[in-house]
């Protein structure tokens, strides 16, 4: 779980490792084996979509804590 700004620039730092990962996979063994390839690209694409899974829960957790805020912005602006 993610629960600060470090924390989600490492799981993104981490998504990005994992991209390049596949990409090499990609270069390096596609279209030598493919069924290879699918195997060696489960492994990093279920990080991929734990990490996505626990960006999106801390994007969301921000949001809700920002929202009280943003609304009260919005209500001195619209009194003015």
């Amino acid at each position: 779980m993610i629960t600060s700004i470090d924390q989600f620039v490492l799981a993104l730092e981490q998504m990005g490792r994992m991209f390049r990962m596949l990409e090499s996979y990609e270069k390096d063994i596609l279209l030598q084996n493919p069924r290879t390839f699918v195997l060696f690209c489960e492994g990093p694409l279920e990080q991929m979509r734990q990490l996505q899974a626990q960006v999106d829960e801390f994007l969301d957790s921000r949001r809700e804590e920002s929202a009280p805020e943003t609304a009260a912005l919005r209500e001195t602006s619209d009194s003015k």
